[in-house]
């Protein structure tokens, strides 16, 4: 007995020592770190599958465009981070999108929440299984999630914001954003803060026709209108140093009046001027689809992309020598809790 217990007290001692480590740890990063913070520009990987697929012409300078939040094809609603689902329900609505994708004659992709091998999406690789059964050639990803939660039923989660092609893409460039979260729970606020994904802007350099285009895929910070304010404003900064000419879409999750589970409704953030306005003021001759810079809140919702809340999350902004020949937000296709927006454009 004195012996076991010889053997435990300096194991449970240096157990304790390890836990309040770990809680001035915890509290030292929370209390140190800004709000939000937007990372430099970082040179992200451009992948080559090899689908047999020849260098595809564009379509009578035709290009349709889809941008979607996946949301690891979880279906339309989403109780967790990690519903109980067998690995068939996942790849049933991955099949259900491509065969969405390929119904609508798609050219370029922009998707958000993208699992790349993750537990709770059954460890299927929803980039290559969406790339292998388009037959597509080209993909930019960038990874914004990857980590191990060896206490909770997510535990593995590698997720993805991804660019997918038939047209060659000859760049990829990204900047990620570390957002603080505001659960009512402030101990929750401090124990998740290291583990969460961090907020995308990607720019993607797509040769179409032998020209370039550049498509910015956004998923914006759903935890503040604060990081929202400033990712737009770096947006646009980042648009405006492309060198002049030259077309380009921004499309994507752009998380406006936005809020999940466990957190206040932004009734400050949904009394105020829409956010996106930033990119009419600094943009020159930006449009969107389904908005203009006089649109306010109650109608642009009213064009809703997340049937759960019927908000409008998810937008699509095209540069002025792009024409619009026909667009939709689809609510036919259930494989997340958001709508895909499809748009035809022709370029000049």
């Amino acid at each position: 007995m004195t012996l076991g217990y010889a053997f435990i007290k300096p194991l449970v001692a240096v157990l304790l020592i390890l836990v309040v480590a770990v809680v001035c740890w915890l509290l030292f990063n929370w209390y140190s770190s800004p709000d939000f913070e937007i990372s430099e520009l970082k040179h992200g990987s451009v992948l080559e599958f090899d689908n047999g697929v020849s260098e595809v012409k564009a379509k009578n300078s035709k290009l349709t465009v889809l941008t979607y939040n996946l949301g690891f094809a979880a279906g339309p609603m989403q109780e967790t981070l990690a519903d109980d689902h067998p690995e068939s329900f996942y790849t049933d609505n991955l099949d259900k999108f491509i065969g969405f994708v390929k119904s609508k004659d798609v050219d370029i992709l922009l998707l958000q929440e993208v699992d790349l091998n993750s537990k709770r999406s059954s460890y299927v690789d929803q980039l290559e299984y969406i790339m292998d059964r388009l037959g597509w050639g080209y993909a930019a990803p960038v990874v914004d999630w990857d980590l191990y939660f060896p206490l909770r039923k997510e535990h593995k989660i590698v997720k993805a914001t991804v660019v997918l092609s038939k047209f060659p893409i000859s760049s990829n460039e990204y900047t990620l954003t570390s957002c603080k979260p505001n659960f009512d729970n402030i101990l929750l606020n401090i124990f998740y803060y290291p583990l969460l994904w961090k907020s995308t802007m990607q720019r993607v350099s797509i040769i179409v026709g032998g020209n370039p285009i550049d498509i910015y895929n956004v998923h914006l910070c759903v935890w503040s209108r604060a990081a929202r304010v400033e990712q737009i404003k770096y947006l646009a900064k980042w648009i405006n140093e492309n060198p002049s000419g030259r077309d380009f879409i921004v499309a994507g999750d752009f998380n406006f009046q936005a809020y999940i589970r466990g957190t206040p409704i932004p009734t400050v953030d949904m009394s105020k001027t829409p956010f996106m306005k930033q990119l009419w003021d600094q943009v020159p001759e930006i449009s969107e689809l389904y908005s203009s810079k006089s649109s306010d809140a109650q109608s642009i919702h009213n064009q809703y992309t997340f049937p759960e809340r019927k908000h409008r999350y998810d937008f699509m902004y095209y540069s002025a020598n792009i024409q619009v020949l026909d667009s939709e937000i689809d609510s036919s296709i259930d494989s997340s809790d958001h709508l895909p927006i499809v748009a035809t454009f022709k370029l000049k």
